[in-house]
């Protein structure tokens, strides 16, 4: 692939995403082209040069939307108490932890001297 086609395609590629995400803003082309920073007779080129290779950019995107899955990240379970110790070491205890636990853990601290 030359270098020639390699700039059209990532243009397409680019172009492609500007005028999925006009779309998606409710913005008319104007407006949008200002807030982006686009050239608005290259924006409306663009579309319709997109519209009209839409048949053959449907399959290529049912192909790619098919590689990729959904993947549900673990919620986040914030510390109940963090400490910063003198010594730069950060203890975070989470808000289930058994008091006896924590007392113990205090003391081996005090006695290391880390506090």
């Amino acid at each position: 692939m030359s270098s020639e086609q390699k700039s059209e395609a990532e243009q397409r590629q680019f172009w492609q995403m500007a005028v999925e995400t006009w779309r998606a803003s409710g913005l008319g082309v104007r407006a949008f082209c200002k807030q982006e920073g686009l050239s608005e007779p290259s924006f409306y080129a663009w579309r319709r040069k997109l519209s009209s290779a839409a048949p053959v950019n449907r399959r290529q995107e049912a192909t790619v939307s098919e590689a990729f899955i959904e993947v549900p990240l673990p919620a986040a379970q914030p510390a109940g108490l963090e400490l910063v110790l003198a010594s730069g070491h950060v203890l975070r205890i989470g808000s289930g932890v058994d008091s006896n636990v924590l007392m113990n853990v205090l003391t081996a601290i005090r006695q290391a001297r880390l506090c």
